[in-house]
């Protein structure tokens, strides 16, 4: 195999390559014996037909189509291998053959690739995105043991016979504004632990002193920031009936309490509150990456202009997304006509094509925006990484990284999971450069 010539037409990277003489004659008459031993004439037995007879039932083009397909494929293969040949420059899956010339004794073929598109970016060093380096508070740990002990508390019948702080109470209790009722304003037998500033404010420090069987009228004020915009801001007056009054009994914190919960490596209070701490700062991180990412990756795609957009990667792309929203159609027992008008809210097949194709762009957008990140900053994942991220996949499935590996060795996924870290080491080293508020 020759590269005579190589050019650029209309993003299509064209390779004329001209194969070796004595491959392409070696190939026709491979080509001829297997098609002779293939022909079946009347009055001869197979392999035993004279070679008069033959050339007149496989003419020569047969032939040479039959011997172009294998030549075909070795000059695809050799000419990757070429020194003279940049993959980088091209997206190898769109690749379109033509043949420029076919005699018996010459060949040249023309791979043309689509041509892999150039993107230019402004400077992503200076996007100054909004970020907050997470912290925990004690009394975010505290609310959070809340949580585990509301589980295990016990309540007793009060010995008390009026409503104090930390009391569990049931009670009716109906909400007017204007002296009307509104949703959500009403209920019965409803349980509320005095004290616990899950009411309006103001709510339940006037429930302090009241008895069992006895009712009252309570007024306050909705917040102005309360989520319902009808009602924020406003008077309300509750009618209550109090139904029962208990004691809460609220399980001791210790090691015998902790053992419950079979956490590996905490077994003290004070191991306990760690555990809790980590847990909320790792959920915060996660939350504050995300929010990063977020922003980083709106800038890329508004900032990102590519050269031309390729065909064959938008329509890969389309054809992802499409894929996915069929899966969310079954998965949601709807058709995919029904999901798309009812559940998505397009009018149509037409406007949800559209809206297809609108994220697929931005999506190639920044796709190639962050591979030309990853390359400016000359980012890899080497062995120990992979094998850590691997170890953490295995404690989230209940298995070994081992069988995690082989599994997507075996789906041919394992590159994707060596994508997947390289680009969170890219997007971890643009919020580093790009926080504002370090």
């Amino acid at each position: 195999m020759k590269i005579i010539k190589k050019e650029i037409v209309e993003n299509r990277v064209r390779y004329l390559v001209a194969s070796d003489e004595h491959e392409w004659l070696e190939s026709q008459k491979e080509s001829y014996k297997i098609l002779a031993k293939q022909l079946k004439v009347h009055g001869f037995r197979p392999g035993h037909i004279p070679e008069a007879v033959i050339k007149k039932h496989i003419p020569e083009s047969e032939v040479m189509q039959h011997a172009l397909k294998k030549v075909i494929d070795a000059n695809y293969r050799a000419l990757l291998d070429d020194k003279e040949f940049n993959g980088d420059e091209v997206i190898i899956d769109a690749l379109s053959i033509d043949i420029a010339e076919m005699q018996p004794n010459t060949l040249q073929i023309v791979y043309a690739f689509e041509e892999y598109p150039v993107v230019t970016l402004g400077d992503y060093k200076k996007i100054k995105i909004d970020y907050l380096e997470p912290e925990v508070t004690p009394a975010e740990i505290d609310r959070e043991i809340e949580k585990y002990i509301k589980k295990d508390i016990m309540l007793f019948p009060k010995e008390a016979d009026h409503i104090a702080k930390g009391d569990m109470v049931n009670f009716d209790f109906k909400g007017l504004v204007d002296n009307k009722p509104f949703a959500g304003g009403e209920a019965k037998s409803h349980e509320l632990e005095i004290g616990s500033n899950t009411f309006i404010p103001g709510f339940e420090e006037q429930m302090i002193g009241l008895k069992k069987g006895e009712k009252k009228t309570i007024e306050v004020v909705f917040p102005k920031d309360y989520q319902v915009e009808d009602l924020a801001g406003k008077p309300v007056k509750f009618e209550l009936v109090i139904n029962d009054i208990k004691t809460i009994q609220r399980p001791e914190i210790d090691e015998a309490y902790i053992a419950r919960f079979s956490i590996p490596a905490v077994k003290t209070p004070t191991e306990f509150r760690e555990y809790i701490n980590k847990q909320l700062l790792d959920y915060k991180q996660y939350n504050s990456k995300q929010n990063a990412t977020r922003q980083i990756s709106e800038w890329l795609i508004n900032n990102a202009k590519l050269s031309y957009i390729p065909q064959s990667l938008l329509n890969a792309e389309m054809e992802r997304l499409e894929k996915d929203t069929e899966k969310k159609a079954v998965e949601a027992k709807l058709s995919l006509a029904q999901y798309i008008t009812k559940y998505l809210g397009y009018q149509d097949d037409k406007a949800f094509n559209q809206a297809i194709r609108e994220a697929a762009e931005k999506n190639l957008h920044l796709t190639i925006a962050i591979e030309k990140i990853i390359d400016d900053f000359k980012i890899n994942v080497n062995e120990n990484e992979l094998n850590e991220h691997l170890e953490k996949m295995a404690q989230v499935y209940g298995t070994t990284a081992a069988d995690i590996k082989q599994k997507l060795i075996n789906n041919h996924n394992l590159e994707g999971i060596r994508t997947f870290i390289t680009q969170g080491k890219m997007f971890d080293k643009l919020i580093e450069i790009n926080k504002v508020n370090k």
